[in-house]
């Protein structure tokens, strides 16, 4: 059950105003439109290990959020720092 999608969104364009809700994939980092009476396994779901939320792209390719992958890809561009 999706209870609270987690953002809003508003697009405009050439065929007007389009209001829905959205979420954001805590290991992509993809931004993914829910529409209304959604089931949320269609459009992603939650991970069991970080209790996030995820894109379909992310479903069952195990637990990497954003933020973890920042942090080592500093850890590595600070090694590289001291090595040169």
């Amino acid at each position: 059950m999706w209870l609270r999608p987690g953002g809003y969104t508003i697009r405009t364009g050439p065929d007007g105003v389009m209001e829905a809700d959205s979420m954001t994939c805590k290991h992509c980092n993809r931004v993914t439109i829910i529409p209304a009476r959604c089931d949320p396994a269609d459009m992603g779901g939650r991970c069991t290990c970080c209790d996030s939320l995820i894109c379909l792209n992310c479903v069952g390719k195990g637990c990497a959020p954003l933020q973890k992958k920042l942090e080592q890809w500093e850890r590595r561009c600070e090694l590289e720092e001291l090595l040169r």
